[in-house]
C-alpha cells in the first residue's frame, strides 16, 4: 500500500508539471467526456483521450487533453459533435445554454440556444442535415436547432408523454431518433428525425435509463440503467436485448461505443469504465477521475459517415431534414410555417406555446415557458407585454386548441377575447363587476368567472352568448378552476370563510373542499389533471398547497416563509412552480424548482401594475376528456356537466327548457308588455307587465341593439344596431332582417316609429343628423336635420301634431322639437352645461315631456303648455338611459342596474321612488318600448290623400309636405310631385350631405338652382367641418358615449428590476462566454495496480 501511495504522489506531481504547457483537445480521434469537481474546488472540464482505443486501452498509455471552463460555477453536462465542421457541442448547466467550439485552437464559442434547464443530459448532431438535438429533463421535452441555416431556428419536436428524458442518439441514414426516458414511466422510444411517428421499443425491466448510443457496425443500441446498475443493448426494435455488464454500487450516466469497447461514465466513484461488449461482465479497465463525470462521446469520423451535401443544395431557410425515404425536405421552427415554395418560413400568427401569461392590470404579459432559465437580456415589460391600455386586465382564461385568450377589462366592466382572427381583441361580455379570475371548460366551451362585486360565479358561452349566474350569495370569491372530466367547478372565498369549495358545473352539489383551518388566505387555483390535484396559492401561509381529489389529503407543495412570498397567481409546469406576487416589493412573476425546493428566479416590476392571475398556455394543461357534453349534449343553448357521466341543458335568460330537456323556447305575449334591449347579452327581451316574467324575442343573430320602438298596429319591432351598422326589424315571434343598412361608422342611439303616418325617425350621433324613412319603402329616406346638432341621442314623435322631439347631450345640451319635415325647429329646454339628457317620453294628453339625465342623475318633467319644469326623482350613482311611458308608469333603464325600474307618475309624483320591475338577470339594458292594445292611440294620417311620389311628411295637425328622398330622382319612382298643402311652414336648411330635391309651391328644389360645383363645395365643406369638430369633441366626451368601442392603445414605458442588491435571483458569477479562456493540459498515464488509474488533475 505504501508503494502505491508513493507512485500516486509521483503521478500527481508529473501531471501538475505539464499542466501549463500543452494544447487543448484537438480535432482528431478522441474519447471525450465532461466532468465536474465534486467539491467545487476546481473548474468543470471537457477531457479527451486522443488516439485509437484499440491501441491505448490494451496498453493503458493515454494522452489526455482538456478544455477547462472559464469560471468555477460552470458545469459541462452533455456532449455532441459534428466531425465535418470540427465542432464540439455541450450543454452548460449553470448558464443554461447549448454551445459549441471549433477544435482548431480557437477559444471563441458559439451559443446555439439560451434558456435550457440545468438538466440537459443528452445532445446529438445529425451530421447529414446539420441539426442538433437535445433532451431537457426538467421541461420534459426534446428540442432541435439548426447549425448553419440562414435563419437560426429551434423547435420543440417532442413535448408530450415525457417525464425525464435523458440520453439521445441519431441514425440519420435510417431516419431514426432514439431517446431514453427515466421518469415515472421509464422507457426507450424511437421517432423520425422530426419527432413524429413515435413508438416505444423498450419499456419492460427498465428502471432509470440514462445515456444511449448506437453501434453503427452492428446496428445495435447500447444504454445504461443507473438504478439497475446495468449496461444493456438491443436491436432497433427492442429485439435481441441482453445485458452487457452489471455492477452493483454504481451510478452509470453516459455511454459511448467504439469497436469492441463500451465506455461508460460512473458518478458514484467518479470512474471512466471500459468494457468489452462481446464478453459478459468483462471490465477492461477503470480510470478514477477525481471528478464526477457526465456525458461521453467517441469523437471520430467513422461515427459520422456520409455528408450534408443533399441538404446543402436545398437552400432551406431554417431546417433541412434528410429523410432516407423521401430525401431532403425543408421544415420550420417554432412560430413559423412553411411557405408554398417549400423552403421559406413565414411567421405564424397566434400565441407562443407553451408560455406563461399573467395580467398586471395595465397590460397582459407573456414569457416563454422556460422563464426560470431564459436569458433576461433586453427583457422589459414593454417587450413582454401586450394590450397596454391600462384597462384592468387581471383575470385570464384560454382555449389552447382555438388559440384564444380571454381577458378581463375591469375599467370597462367587460370580458374580451383575442384569437387569430381578431388581432387586437374584441369585447364579448359586458356588465360584469370586479372580475379577478376566469377559467374555460374547453370541452364544452363554457367560460366561468368569479365576480367580487356581485359575489357570484357567472358563466357564458365562449362567444359571450347565454350569460347566466351559476352560484350566488358567495363570500368574496376569487380563484376558480374546472375539471371537465369530473364535471366539477372549484373556487376560493376570501372574506370570512377563507375556504375552497367544489360544486357541479350547474352550481348544484356545493360543498366545502378545504376548510379554513387548512388555509391562510387562499387565492388563485391550479388544476393538475394528471395527478388529480387542486393547488392553491396561499398568501397567508406563504405556501403553495394542494388537495388530492381522490384521497382528500392536503399537503404543502412549496413554501417560502423565509422570504414571506405572498403567493397570488399560480401555475405548475413539470418540475417548476410559477407564481405571481402583488406585494409592493415583490410585485412580479417568480419561479422555483420543486425537486430542490428552491427559488430560481424573480422578475419584478414594483412600480408597474399588480401581478395577478397566471396561466400556462399549453396543450398539456387542457387534456382531452370524455365528456357527457360531447356535441353540446344536443342542448340548444348550454350543456353543463354535473358529473363525469351526467349533464343538464340550460337555457339563456328569457327562454324555457322544453319537455325534451334539450330545446329552449320563448313564450312571447301578444299584449300588455314592455320591450327592452340588452346590448351586452345581445338579446331583446319582453317583460310581462302583469307577471314580470321575461321572454326573449327569438332572433337569429347576436345583435347589439341600442334603441328600440314598436309599431303598435303590426307589432313589428325596429331597433338600431351599431355593431352591424343597421336598423333591424322583427316580429315579436322572430324572423329578423335588416331594414336599412346605415352608412359606415354610423352610431344611432335613437329611433321612433310613427304608426299613424307610417314613418320611422332615427338619430345618428356619428354624423350629427336626424333621418326619416318610409316604413313601406326602405329606399325612401331623407336627412331632415343636419345643422346645429352636436350629439343627438333619443327621439320621439307626436303623430297627431306632425312633430318630433329629440335630446342632444353635446356641449350645448338641450331638448329640441321640429316638424316631421325638419322645419319649424325650436328649443324646448336648455340643459345645464355638461349634463347628459338621454331618453324622452311624452304624455300627449297632459302634454308633459319627461326625460332622464345620466349626468345629474335625475328624472325630469316639463309641461309643454306652461313650460314649468320639475325634477320628479333623483338618485346618486345612476346612469339613466332608456325611458318609456305606459299607463301611468315611467319605465327606466339604468346602466348601473341589472334590472329595469319604474315609477308611478299618477296624481301625486312627490315622494315616489323607483321600484324594481322584472328580475335582476340583465347586463346592460338600453332602449325601452312597450305595448298595450287598449292604450294604443288611434289617428287619421293627413298623408292618406296625398299624391306624393316619395315622402309625405306631416308638418302640423292638418298639413303636410311632399319631400324627395336623399337619393334624388329614382328611376322607378320619379320625384316630380308639387306641394299640395294649403299652408307651407318655412322649413330649415337643406341637407348638405344629400342631393335633395325639395318641392314647395310648385317650385323646383333649391338644389336644382345650385350649380354642380356649388353643391360639391357645400358637401365637402360641411362634411369636413362636421368630421373635424365631431372628432375633437368626441375625444373629450367619450365618457358618456360608452356605446362606441374605444380601441385606442396607450403605450407606456415599463421597467423591470431585480430584487435588492445582494439578493439577486441570478447567479453571482459571469454568465457570458463570448471569448472564454481555456486552460489545457496533456499527460501520459499508465494503468496502475488493481486495474485502476487514479487521475487527479487538481
Amino acid at each position: 500500500m505504501t508503494k502505491i501511495m508513493e507512485s500516486l504522489k509521483v503521478f500527481s506531481a508529473y501531471f501538475l508539471f505539464h499542466l501549463v504547457s500543452v494544447a487543448a483537445v484537438r480535432h482528431a480521434r478522441n474519447l471525450v467526456w465532461a466532468q465536474t469537481p465534486n467539491l467545487k474546488l476546481g473548474v468543470s472540464r471537457i477531457v479527451g483521450i486522443e488516439g485509437d482505443p484499440t491501441v491505448w486501452v490494451p496498453s493503458g498509455n493515454v494522452q489526455v487533453r482538456h478544455i477547462s471552463a472559464p469560471h468555477h460555477g460552470w458545469q459541462f453536462k452533455a456532449l455532441g459533435f459534428n466531425y465535418a465542421t470540427q465542432t464540439l457541442y455541450w450543454s452548460e448547466a449553470t448558464n443554461k445554454k447549448i454551445q459549441g467550439l471549433r477544435l482548431n485552437g480557437t477559444t471563441e464559442t458559439e451559443t446555439l440556444f439560451t434558456g435550457t434547464s440545468s438538466v440537459v443530459e443528452g445532445i446529438v448532431v445529425d451530421w447529414t442535415s446539420n441539426n442538433v438535438y437535445w433532451t431537457d429533463g426538467l421541461y420534459d421535452w426534446i428540442m432541435m436547432a439548426t447549425l448553419n441555416s440562414p435563419v437560426q431556428g429551434y423547435k420543440i419536436i417532442v413535448r408530450d408523454g415525457l417525464s425525464g428524458p435523458s440520453g439521445i442518439a441519431v441514425y440519420p441514414q435510417k431516419g431514426y431518433l432514439f431517446w431514453t426516458d427515466s421518469g415515472a414511466y421509464s422507457k426507450i422510444e424511437i421517432s423520425d428525425l422530426f419527432g413524429q411517428n413515435r413508438r416505444v421499443i423498450v419499456d419492460t425491466d427498465i428502471e432509470h435509463p440514462r445515456g444511449i448510443t448506437i453501434d453503427f457496425a452492428d446496428d445495435m443500441l447500447y444504454w445504461v440503467d443507473s438504478k439497475k446498475d446495468t449496461i444493456e443493448c438491443a436491436g432497433f426494435n427492442g429485439n435481441n436485448r441482453r445485458v452487457v455488464a452489471h455492477q452493483s454500487g454504481t451510478i452509470f450516466f453516459s455511454i459511448a461505443v467504439y469497436d469492441k469497447y463500451v465506455f461508460v461514465t460512473e458518478q458514484l466513484q467518479g470512474h471512466l469504465r471500459v468494457y468489452d461488449k462481446n464478453q459478459l461482465q468483462h471490465n477492461e479497465i477503470n480510470y478514477q477521475l477525481g471528478y464526477v463525470p457526465d456525458g461521453i462521446i467517441m469523437y471520430d469520423d467513422n461515427m459520422q459517415l456520409g455528408n450534408s451535401s443533399a441538404c446543402d443544395i436545398m437552400g432551406c431557410q431554417q431546417f433541412c431534414i434528410n429523410d432516407p425515404l423521401v430525401g431532403p425536405m425543408c421544415r420550420c421552427g417554432e412560430k413559423y410555417l412553411l411557405e408554398d415554395d417549400g423552403k421559406s418560413c413565414l411567421v405564424e400568427r397566434g400565441f407562443t406555446m407553451p408560455s406563461h401569461m399573467y395580467g398586471i392590470g395595465e397590460a397582459i404579459c407573456q414569457y416563454p415557458v422556460n422563464l426560470p432559465d431564459m436569458s433576461l437580456t433586453n427583457v422589459s415589460l414593454e417587450s413582454q407585454c401586450f394590450k397596454r391600455g391600462r384597462r384592468g386586465h387581471y383575470g385570464l382564461a384560454y382555449n389552447v386548441r382555438e388559440q384564444e385568450l380571454f381577458y378581463t377589462e375591469n375599467v370597462t366592466n367587460s370580458i374580451g377575447r383575442i384569437n387569430l382572427d381578431v388581432e387586437h381583441g374584441e369585447t364579448i361580455i359586458k356588465g360584469v363587476g370586479d372580475v379577478q379570475a376566469m377559467v374555460l371548460d374547453w370541452i364544452t366551451g363554457n367560460l366561468f368567472w368569479t365576480d367580487l362585486t356581485y359575489n357570484h360565479i357567472s358563466m357564458a358561452r365562449s362567444d359571450g352568448m347565454y350569460q347566466s349566474v351559476v352560484i350566488s350569495g358567495l363570500d368574496q370569491p376569487l380563484g376558480i378552476a374546472v375539471h371537465p372530466g369530473r364535471g366539477q367547478l372549484f373556487w376560493s372565498e376570501q372574506n370570512e370563510t377563507r375556504q375552497i369549495y367544489v360544486a357541479s358545473m350547474d352550481g348544484s352539489n356545493k360543498r366545502v373542499l378545504v376548510r379554513e383551518n387548512e388555509t391562510g388566505m387562499p387565492n388563485h387555483l391550479y388544476m393538475d389533471f394528471k395527478r388529480d390535484r387542486l393547488y392553491w396559492a396561499d398568501s397567508g401561509l406563504y405556501a403553495v398547497k394542494y388537495v388530492d381529489l381522490v384521497t382528500g389529503e392536503i399537503l404543502t407543495e412549496y413554501e417560502n416563509i423565509a422570504q414571506m412570498s405572498t403567493f397570488f397567481g399560480i401555475s405548475l409546469y413539470n418540475d417548476y412552480v410559477i407564481w405571481t406576487d402583488k406585494d409592493y416589493i415583490k410585485n412580479g412573476i417568480h419561479a422555483a424548482r420543486l425537486d430542490k425546493q428552491e427559488k430560481v428566479r424573480g422578475i419584478l416590476h414594483p412600480h408597474s401594475g399588480l401581478a395577478s392571475q397566471l396561466i400556462t398556455f399549453d396543450q398539456k394543461t387542457q387534456p382531452n376528456f370524455t365528456s357527457p357534453c360531447a356535441n353540446n349534449g344536443f342542448c340548444e343553448h348550454t350543456c353543463l356537466p354535473t358529473s363525469n357521466e351526467s349533464y343538464i341543458c340550460t337555457c339563456a335568460v328569457g327562454y324555457t327548457l322544453e319537455d325534451n330537456l334539450r330545446s329552449c323556447s320563448s313564450s312571447v305575449k301578444s299584449d300588455n308588455f314592455i320591450i327592452t334591449v340588452d346590448s351586452y347579452q345581445k338579446q331583446i327581451y319582453q317583460i310581462n307587465i302583469e307577471t314580470e316574467e321575461v321572454a326573449a324575442i327569438p332572433v337569429d343573430y347576436p345583435y347589439k341593439p341600442v334603441a328600440i320602438d314598436i309599431h303598435p298596429i303590426t307589432k313589428q319591432l325596429y331597433w338600431t344596431d351599431n355593431k352591424y351598422g343597421a336598423i333591424v326589424t322583427s316580429s315579436l315571434y322572430g324572423n329578423d332582417k335588416v331594414f336599412r343598412k346605415l352608412p359606415n361608422d354610423s352610431v344611432s342611439d335613437g329611433i321612433a316609429v310613427d304608426h299613424i303616418n307610417q314613418l320611422l325617425f332615427y338619430t345618428c350621433t356619428r354624423f350629427d343628423v336626424i333621418v326619416v324613412m318610409s316604413l313601406s319603402n326602405t329606399g325612401l329616406y331623407r336627412t331632415i336635420i343636419d345643422d346645429s346638432l352636436d350629439e343627438p341621442r333619443d327621439i320621439i314623435v307626436h303623430p297627431e301634431e306632425g312633430r318630433i322631439y329629440w335630446t342632444d347631450w353635446g356641449v350645448d345640451a338641450k331638448i329640441e322639437t321640429a316638424s316631421m319635415s325638419g322645419g319649424n325647429r325650436s328649443l324646448v329646454h336648455r340643459c345645464e352645461n355638461g349634463t347628459w339628457p338621454n331618453a324622452l317620453a311624452l304624455d300627449i294628453d297632459a302634454m308633459n315631456l319627461y326625460w332622464v339625465d345620466a349626468k345629474t342623475e335625475v328624472i325630469c318633467r316639463l309641461n309643454l303648455q306652461t313650460m314649468v319644469k320639475k325634477i320628479i326623482y333623483t338618485e346618486a350613482r345612476a346612469h339613466f338611459f332608456g325611458l318609456f311611458l305606459l299607463d301611468g308608469y315611467l319605465y327606466v333603464t339604468d346602466w348601473f342596474r341589472k334590472h329595469m325600474t319604474r315609477i308611478n307618475i299618477g296624481d301625486n309624483e312627490d315622494g315616489k321612488t323607483l321600484e324594481q320591475f322584472g328580475p335582476s338577470s340583465f347586463a346592460r339594458l338600453n332602449g325601452i318600448t312597450g305595448y298595450r292594445k287598449s292604450s294604443t292611440r288611434q289617428g287619421f294620417s293627413k298623408c292618406l290623400q296625398s299624391t306624393c311620389s316619395n315622402l309625405c311628411l306631416p308638418v302640423s295637425a292638418s298639413d303636410y309636405t311632399c319631400a324627395c328622398a336623399d337619393e334624388g330622382k329614382n328611376a322607378a319612382i320619379p320625384c316630380r310631385e308639387i306641394n299640395e298643402i294649403d299652408v307651407i311652414v318655412n322649413q330649415g336648411s337643406n341637407s348638405a350631405q344629400s342631393h335633395i330635391q325639395n318641392e314647395r309651391d310648385g317650385a323646383p328644389a333649391l338644389t336644382i338652382g345650385l350649380s354642380v360645383v356649388g353643391v360639391i363645395a357645400v358637401i365637402v365643406t360641411v362634411f369636413f367641418g362636421v368630421y373635424i369638430y365631431n372628432k375633437r369633441f368626441r375625444q373629450s366626451n367619450i365618457q358618456h358615449d360608452r356605446l362606441v368601442e374605444d380601441n385606442a392603445r396607450v403605450d407606456t414605458f415599463y421597467r423591470i428590476t431585480f430584487p435588492d442588491a445582494g439578493a439577486k435571483d441570478e447567479p453571482d458569477f459571469d454568465s457570458g462566454i463570448e471569448n472564454p479562456s481555456f486552460h489545457c493540459s496533456t499527460e501520459n498515464v499508465r494503468s496502475g495496480g488493481s486495474n485502476i488509474v487514479r487521475y487527479s488533475p487538481m
